[in-house]
């Protein structure tokens, strides 16, 4: 009998010692996944913060465009005032154009004189009602051409940006912080993390928590960041990331660790109390349960590696596994090969979430991403979300020319184009349509960051034009 307890006890032993131990090497597992998973979220955050930012300094950008713009002054008397009103006129012409592209608050040339052409927040006028708003500006700028300010004169609500236009003019554009929610969007599986954009200088431009918003990043994310400024810090209770944008801004993620593995935790508990109650078939209910154990958290790894290479609303490739998988393929070009690239944009998508909220934006989103796998369903099509309401489609035809290539990619946007009508979404009021650009790579060349830049550009050319239509690098040849 005295064996038996000890033989008893042993394996009691053992199996709490088999169970506790597989259960770290689990969270283990888990946390270093997760990290990962986290990471590559974020990397796809920042990818969205820069083509936003971008887009803005390119708005701003457009107005060098025409020589009579940049170079006018005000208070050149060599000009007849019907002369100056007429520029003024074309360029607050020119302005509006930009401007109904994205929601800007303020988008105007402000003038050493006081002038200003564009339009001017009331926000922005109040700051400034008892100051020259020229002279703050190019306080700010001092020696650079362009700058990002948060805070400007107080405001917390509002990020600029300023861009000198001339030696008497600066650019001005802002736009409410919170529209950056659309691109700061946190998965359900990542309940907890808390997302924020900060500056040079530590202070937070946008947060998840909007109380956060104008303070400075706590002392104690500070510390455990140290000099770091891209990459993971992954501590016992807490992971931390850091993701440098292209113009000096940081995004600075935080999660509880605990979040991370609470499922396998709940599981070692209840495997402890099996080995507690079932002393009899311990040895048996322990091995099987570690077994279990070890399988779940392979299976939560294999999830967690999809879910990463998965934009989480639409299910298709994100914007890093698409541009991976592209530039891939075209770095081992088949000899028979042709390459397409599509990028496109849904029109007038902000309307859609400022008008029915950002919910039915994201039905939008969903319904339009299924549409896509529908239509290009076939192996010749890789589809994905390149971030927000911007879609890209990559195709790789194997023994046709280019006008035969052409003409199936025309053929599947016009399919799209006519599908639409028929979605069916809550609010009957809902329309949605697209613009899009496809490029194809240059003659001898297969560089995928070129065709991204050419379809860009035939997207803005799309989007100029009236939206709802392609530029199409073929057919701007056939033209």
């Amino acid at each position: 009998m005295r064996t038996i307890w000890l033989f008893t006890a042993l394996v009691l032993g053992m199996s709490f010692y088999l169970t506790v131990l597989l259960s770290r090497q689990a969270d283990y597992t888990l946390k270093e996944t997760a990290a990962h998973f986290i990471a590559a979220h974020n990397n796809q955050m920042e990818m969205n913060i820069n083509a936003y930012l971008t887009n803005v300094e390119k708005a701003a950008s457009l107005l060098f465009g025409d020589e009579e713009y940049y170079t006018y002054n005000p208070d050149d008397t060599s000009l007849d005032p019907f002369e100056k009103q007429e520029i003024a006129a074309s360029m607050a012409d020119r302005i509006n154009d930009f401007g109904i592209l994205d929601n800007y608050t303020d988008f105007s040339v402000v003038y050493s004189n006081g002038d200003s052409i564009g339009w001017i927040s009331k926000t922005t006028r109040a700051m400034y009602a008892d100051t020259v708003m020229h002279d703050d500006f190019t306080r700010i700028l001092g020696d650079t051409d362009q700058q990002w300010v948060f805070g400007l004169n107080g405001n917390t609500d509002h990020l600029y940006y300023l861009k000198r236009y001339n030696s008497r003019a600066i650019i001005m554009v802002s736009f409410y912080s919170l529209e950056l929610d659309n691109y700061f969007q946190i998965p359900e599986q990542l309940d907890g993390m808390k997302v924020a954009l900060i500056d040079d200088e530590n202070n937070i431009l946008y947060s998840s928590d909007d109380d956060q918003i104008g303070k400075a990043l706590s002392d104690d994310i500070r510390t455990r960041l140290g000099t770091k400024t891209d990459g993971i810090v992954l501590t016992r209770d807490m992971l931390v990331t850091s993701n440098t944008c292209e113009n000096g801004w940081r995004i600075v993620c935080t999660m509880p660790t605990d979040n991370m593995t609470r499922q396998t935790q709940a599981e070692s508990r209840r495997s402890l109390l099996y080995v507690l109650v079932i002393i009899a078939l311990i040895l048996w209910f322990g091995l099987r349960r570690a077994k279990e154990m070890n399988l779940s958290a392979v299976d939560i790894v294999e999830t967690l590696q999809t879910r990463a290479e998965h934009d989480s609303m639409t299910g298709l490739y994100n914007k890093t596994e698409f541009e991976q998988e592209a530039a891939r393929r075209l770095a081992a070009p088949s000899e028979n090969s042709l390459y397409t690239f599509t990028i496109m944009d849904l029109d007038y998508f902000k309307e859609i979430n400022d008008t029915y909220g950002h919910a039915m934006g994201d039905t939008v989103l969903i319904s339009f991403a299924k549409l896509l796998r529908e239509i290009f369903q076939e192996k010749e099509y890789m589809v994905g979300r390149l971030g927000g309401d911007e879609f890209g489609i990559f195709a790789q035809f194997d023994g046709i020319d280019a006008r035969e290539a052409s003409h199936r990619i025309a053929g599947k946007l016009d399919m799209l184009r006519k599908s639409l009508p028929e979605v069916k979404f809550p609010n009957e009021n809902i329309r949605i349509s697209f613009s899009s650009g496809t490029s194809y790579p240059a003659p001898g060349k297969t560089d995928f960051e070129q065709m991204h830049k050419l379809a860009d550009d035939l997207l803005y050319r799309s989007k100029r034009s009236g939206k709802d239509r392609d530029s199409s690098e073929a057919g701007r040849e056939e033209d």
